[in-house]
């Protein structure tokens, strides 16, 4: 019998990375004063990249035009104007607009909803807010956030074609001795994190509104029963979803809609999907959209490219066009092969050219 271990993969915004538990052998401006003009169409979008020669010409080659910004973070600060703008001016000057970038209220700000009531917590937020102030100053209209107390978990990597490694999740294989560990949190109940998630946004969302930049929180992945860890996650099932958007009724409050993440809990994902992006979609509760297929459902689940997986995902785009949403479709989650120098330029290739066709036919 093999031993259990884990280890963590780096994720894109966010420290620590996915968690896996794996066999030993085996994440006033740009608003401005009315803001940008709203596009006619859906775009798409990375997350993934950073900003050197090398990395800019790859998207070009891959016809991405749209990319999510990252932006050094300053102790006591956050954000740097001008910083901002040399950032922004940087991908302009490869053609590329920088429309979205991720709020760090999960890696930077603990205080906010990992600890709840504490005496940083207004400080914090005050400091949330001014970061939100001044990408709007910068030009950026979109910001994505977590809320989330737990990181990303996951069992094991699996094998899909032709050698591609996908992350999964199997509740059945995760030990019960780690599901009953708390982290530094400490038990975390629904009544607490509706109470933390509240108070953020009644002080957030105004400033939102009055920079005009759309604020979108993210899901919590995976799906997993109340106290998983020692904290009840409540952003996983639509009426958690549902509540959290009724918290503060803004055009500029919504989600980044995580296709995979919602659909990892739904019994039936293939059928499930649709109606939660319609009721989101339809009003308008939909900022941004990351574009995930997956095999499988609630507690048992494969990662898998967007052709490949239980959703239709050019019904899913079809259903976003139908709904008016007209922002960013980004690559999430993509597999990583050994035959690929850097790890994992073929997937997103694969899935940019996937994206850039699936938007092409929905619009025809």
């Amino acid at each position: 019998m093999t031993e259990s271990r884990l280890i963590s993969l780096p994720r894109i915004g966010r420290p620590g990375g996915l968690r896996l538990l794996l066999e030993a052998d085996s994440s006033g401006g740009g608003g401005g004063s009315g803001g940008p003009a709203k596009p006619d169409r859906m775009y798409v979008r990375t997350q993934g990249f950073g900003d050197s020669d090398e990395e800019m010409r790859f998207l070009q080659r891959c016809g991405v035009k749209h990319k999510a910004g990252r932006f050094p973070f300053h102790e006591g600060k956050g954000w740097d104007l001008d910083e901002l703008n040399q950032i922004r001016e940087r991908h302009e000057s490869f053609g590329m607009t920088l429309d979205m970038s991720a709020l760090p209220i999960y890696e930077q700000f603990p205080s906010i909803i990992y600890h709840g009531k504490s005496p940083d917590r207004d400080r914090d937020i005050d400091l949330v807010c001014e970061m939100i102030r001044t990408a709007s100053r910068a030009g950026i209209d979109s910001l994505r956030y977590n809320t989330c107390v737990l990181n990303i978990d996951r069992t094991e990597v699996e094998e899909g074609r032709g050698g591609y490694r996908h992350t999964a999740f199997r509740l059945d294989k995760f030990p019960k001795e780690k599901q009953d560990e708390l982290t530094d949190a400490g038990r975390v109940t629904q009544e607490m994190r509706w109470e933390r998630a509240e108070y953020l946004l009644e002080r957030m969302i105004p400033v939102a509104e009055e920079c005009k930049v759309r604020m979108g929180n993210s899901q919590e992945d995976p799906a997993v029963p109340l106290n998983f860890r020692g904290v009840d996650k409540i952003l996983n099932e639509f009426e958690g979803m549902k509540r959290y958007t009724e918290t503060q009724r803004s055009p500029y409050h919504g989600w980044n809609f995580c296709v995979g993440s919602v659909a990892e809990g739904l019994e039936d994902c293939a059928t499930e999907i649709f109606p939660i992006i319609e009721h989101f979609g339809s009003r308008g509760m939909i900022h941004l959209v990351h574009y995930r297929n997956l095999l499988g459902g609630r507690y048992s689940f494969r990662e898998a490219l967007p052709d490949e997986g239980d959703m239709d995902f050019c019904k899913v785009l079809k259903t976003l066009k139908d709904v008016g949403y007209c922002y960013g479709i980004d690559p999430d989650h993509v597999p990583r092969t050994e035959d690929d120098p850097l790890g994992y330029y073929q997937s997103y290739a694969y899935c940019f050219g996937y994206i850039n066709a699936m938007i092409q036919a929905v619009y025809a």
